[in-house]
């Protein structure tokens, strides 16, 4: 009723006049008396609108388990969907050859440390046998160092192949998603994209640890080298000398030999996959007897202690947000807090929108990934602003416009409004601090009219 229109109200005053004899005897009418109003002073305030968004669960943080070592795999140990802690073992693959290695490894330190110990406590007289003993030693170590150089070439070598073919895939993922229009193909492609994104990204680290293992061995190979032309050249050496050279060539080959049990320990431990964090299987892609291989991802662990929720807006709401704003997430009648952790700064071609993410405060099971959510942000902010009851404005061809009590008549006073709700709303112009604004309604209430004023809760007869 609040809204009626001056012309309503003009026509209800001439019938009423009409039905007392309006252009009667001429006699002078009893003036009306004051109408009642309730009114209050305009003041400032603060006003916040919040808005609800739908948004989409993933988990926060989500590991790809790329095996360092291939083979045939021999036990899995985990499905999609089930729970795994920290260190959990996921899958094994067959480790026969990395143990003999490993035994062969052994060996070569248990046999330099005999012939350190041999040599140490052997007489002058031995000295030439200790030596070629160093000889075929240092010999041996050479190469083994040269096995182990074309071994990390190797790996080296197929790193870079995996590279090359996840640089392709992606290629041809974004070439592929370029051609659809169906927006569901779309999110699905940009999906892959980005699941393939983080493949490459992983296999670019494995590729980097793959140079730096390539460039110990070639600089262990090139140590190995020249400490067995050095171990030959002893030979000629006086017997003094030939002791002591041959006690440090015998220091530096039990400590390669120690190197290459670490090396052969460490590739056995390749051959055990376990998980680095805590939380969910949300993929796996190995099997019983199948292959295991560095250039694809076994299994993927999604961490569970906190979510990420994704939720598209407009431009102009977009403005509104910032990083670490708080936010409540609600499903099923449950409300979890989260805080925006990302405000897109590129719109989506498709939608016109922009993306934004917030972490929330929940694990798997409460919110589950792929869940739909209902998200409700602050948006618009006023602070120090005049602000004053929404049912107070009222609206014309002219615009909006209030009733200000002056000299206990109400004076129509047209104002400039910002943002509101269902019962506040801003003035950016027309009234000032201080102003009796009317906030009642009456069918009598017209510019200029006389009025008693009740002003936030206290009588006023407006005299």
């Amino acid at each position: 009723m609040k809204r009626k229109s001056q012309y309503m109200i003009s026509l209800a005053l001439c019938a009423g006049l009409m039905f007392t004899g309006c252009g009667g005897s001429g006699q002078e009418q009893e003036a009306e008396a004051a109408i009642l109003v309730d009114a209050e002073a305009a003041g400032r305030g603060n006003l916040v609108l919040s808005n609800q968004f739908v948004g989409t669960i993933s988990p926060e943080e989500s590991v790809y388990i790329i095996p360092m070592a291939q083979g045939t795999v021999t036990e899995t140990f985990f499905e999609v969907g089930d729970e795994v802690q920290e260190g959990d073992v996921l899958f094994k693959i067959d480790d026969s050859g990395a143990r003999l290695q490993l035994k062969q490894a052994q060996l070569t330190y248990s046999n330099a440390k005999q012939q350190a110990d041999s040599a140490l406590t052997t007489q002058q007289e031995s000295a030439n046998l200790q030596l070629d003993t160093s000889v075929s030693g240092a010999e041996a170590n050479y190469i083994a160092a040269q096995v182990q150089w074309k071994n990390a070439g190797d790996a080296l070598d197929q790193l870079e192949d995996a590279v090359d073919a996840t640089k392709k895939k992606l290629k041809e993922l974004k070439e592929e998603g370029k051609s659809q229009t169906d927006p569901t193909k779309i999110e699905e492609a940009n999906a892959e994209i980005e699941k393939t994104n983080a493949e490459l990204k992983k296999l670019k680290e494995q590729k980097s640890q793959a140079e730096m293992a390539f460039n110990a061995a070639e600089a262990a190979y090139n140590y190995a080298a020249e400490t067995y032309e050095a171990a030959k050249s002893s030979r000629e050496l006086t017997q003094g000398e030939v002791l002591e050279d041959t006690k440090e060539q015998l220091d530096t080959s039990l400590q390669l030999a120690r190197l290459g049990v670490d090396s052969a320990e460490l590739a056995l431990s390749y051959y055990q996959v376990t998980t680095p964090i805590s939380g969910r299987v949300i993929a796996k892609n190995v099997e019983v007897n199948g292959m295991a291989t560095s250039a694809s991802y076994a299994y993927v662990i999604a961490g569970d202690n906190t979510m990420t929720a994704t939720f598209q807006v407009s431009e102009s709401i977009r403005n509104t947000l910032k990083r670490d704003q708080k936010i409540k997430v609600e499903r099923n009648g449950a409300e979890f807090d989260g805080v925006i952790t990302e405000v897109g700064n590129a719109v989506n071609a498709q939608t016109g929108l922009f993306q934004i993410k917030a972490v929330v405060h929940a694990d798997g099971t409460e919110l589950p990934s792929g869940v739909s959510v209902k998200i409700t942000s602050d948006t618009y902010t006023v602070q120090e602003q005049i602000i004053i009851p929404y049912d107070a404005v009222y609206y014309d061809t002219e615009g909006a416009y209030v009733y200000v009590v002056k000299d206990d008549h109400a004076v129509k006073t047209y104002v400039t409004t910002g943002i509101f709700d269902d019962t506040s709303i801003e003035i950016t112009g027309g009234i000032a601090d201080g102003d009796l604004v009317i906030t009642s309604w009456s069918p009598r209430l017209l510019d200029g009219v006389e009025v008693d004023a009740k002003i936030a809760g206290n009588a006023s007869d407006g005299n």
